[in-house]
């Protein structure tokens, strides 16, 4: 049963940080391929708005499954 929860923590905690990177990664590439070849530059300030909610979303998600990376760490592999 030990060996379960170690191999489960080492999972969770590998998802946990494969996730930011990953999404992180593929975000800035989205948002850079958004920003120099998907909007026009006429239409570039009026997208700003709309940029920074998707950049917010993206880099939210990332820190919020840092931030349970770091509290699973700190607890020695719970959430309790």
């Amino acid at each position: 049963m030990d060996m379960y929860k170690e191999k489960l923590r080492k999972s969770i905690s590998f998802s946990l940080l494969f996730f930011p990177i990953f999404v992180g990664i593929m975000g800035t590439i989205s948002l850079i391929v958004l920003v120099t070849w998907g909007i026009p530059q006429e239409d570039l300030q009026a997208q700003i708005p709309t940029i920074l909610i998707l950049a917010l979303v993206i880099y939210g998600a990332c820190a919020i499954s840092l931030f349970l990376r770091s509290i699973f760490l700190r607890k020695g592999g719970s959430f309790k």
